[in-house]
């Protein structure tokens, strides 16, 4: 067994730092433009060196969470300026327990990209890029009745579209994917109820169909209709409301 180095104690002090002050800003304990306890106090708190608590407030600051300043202190900022696609702060606000109006938001940027790498995904894919996704699909309809095995299915699939899109800012959303799926599962399950299962295969089988046939539109209609029924079932869109078409022929070039 490999001896823990003293690089080893700093960075898991650093991630014990990081995760305490970054949720504790998270939930509200620190206000925006309110001061971080002084270096002395942080440094007695968690009992660590100075080099793991520097680089912590590091990581934080490059979160967007807080800044630092000579002869100032480390002010926390508002929330316009946190990094919300990094995977740190999805995290911890899975943890912490998200509320309607921010799983609301998941699904709003959702809809701003995914239904683009459909289309994307249309254009280019290869066939282990299908291979991948019928995988996905068989995964998720077998697992019926366990919530595990199908929202790694699920994720396995939408991921894969974004893989198959070939676009890499795209793939900077997978941590966001991730987190607006595990969320909206703890809400609402398609595993739970047959018929929702069933819809939920179908619908994503669609999005499959299309971008196996190298349809870019009907990719991305139909990657709109699984998200918007996601977002129905997780209570944050309205029976009566659907997401707009989006005009994807562009990418069909």
């Amino acid at each position: 067994m490999r001896r823990r180095g003293a690089a080893d104690v700093v960075r898991s002090a650093h991630s014990l730092i990081t995760r305490s002050i970054g949720t504790s800003i998270l939930r509200g304990d620190y206000a925006a433009g309110s001061l971080l306890p002084s270096e002395g106090e942080l440094l007695e708190r968690f009992a660590v060196s100075r080099t793991a608590l520097r680089e912590a407030l590091k990581t934080l600051t490059a979160k967007g969470l807080v800044v630092s300043k000579t002869k100032v202190g480390t002010r926390v900022l508002a929330e316009n300026n946190w990094n919300m696609f990094d995977s740190d702060i999805l995290a911890w606000r899975l943890e912490l327990g998200m509320d309607r109006r921010f799983l609301g938001s998941l699904f709003e940027i959702r809809q701003a990209l995914e239904p683009c790498a459909a289309a994307l995904a249309a254009t280019r894919r290869g066939e282990t890029d299908l291979e991948r996704l019928r995988a996905s699909l068989d995964r998720m309809d077998a697992a019926r009745y366990d919530l595990e095995r199908f929202t790694a299915a699920d994720l396995d699939f939408h991921l894969g579209i974004i893989e198959a899109a070939g676009n890499g800012f795209m793939q900077s959303i997978e941590s966001l994917i991730s987190t607006a799926l595990t969320s909206a599962f703890t809400l609402s399950s398609p595993v739970d109820r047959p018929d929702d299962h069933e819809r939920s295969v179908r619908q994503h089988r669609a999005v499959f169909d299309a971008i196996a046939g190298r349809n870019p539109q009907a990719a991305g209609d139909a990657m709109c209709a699984v998200i918007s029924q996601g977002a129905r079932s997780a209570g944050v869109l309205d029976d009566e409301k659907t997401i707009a078409r989006l005009d994807l022929r562009a990418y069909g070039g």
